[in-house]
């Protein structure tokens, strides 16, 4: 193998190590944000809570499988969202059989007050970049996930 080969497997595990600092930051802060949401319920109905706020009202199905959780559980931990006042159903306007669900009020503040301190630790850390290092990072993320740089 030459020098540039060897360069470049280097780079990528480098990369790798740093993606997986990323991704594992990330999963801890979304756990703590969970509990401040609501220290009672499991991680994971406040990632429902989340792509909710993030996505709007849905139903079960969809919901399911933008979480990659099976619908058992997800019809469980919404029920549980349902009792504590944060998740509501409504019958689709599109398919009267069909229901949708979505956040209350209460839901939505909940979750705007629990992400305030999880996007106070994100802008600390770029707080200190000047445009263009962040316009890159912004770009070159994009350009990572797969959508097109434009």
């Amino acid at each position: 193998m030459d020098n540039n080969n060897i360069k470049r497997i280097e780079l990528e595990l480098k990369l790798g190590k740093e993606l997986n600092a990323l991704i594992s930051a990330s999963h801890a802060l979304n756990v703590r944000t969970a509990a401040r949401f609501n220290s009672t319920i499991q991680p994971a109905a406040f990632l429902l809570v989340r792509w909710i706020f993030s996505f709007g009202a849905t139903s079960a199905t969809v919901l399911a499988e933008a979480t990659a959780m099976d619908r058992s559980s997800v019809s469980r931990l919404v029920n549980q969202l349902k009792k504590l006042g944060y998740v509501k159903s409504e019958t689709s306007p599109d398919d009267r059989r069909g229901v949708l669900l979505s956040l209350t009020e209460l839901g939505r503040q909940r979750t705007i007050d629990a992400l305030k301190e999880k996007e106070s630790l994100f802008y600390e850390r770029i707080s200190k970049w000047d445009d263009y290092k962040l316009e890159k990072f912004a770009e070159m993320l994009r350009d990572f996930n797969g959508h097109d740089c434009k």
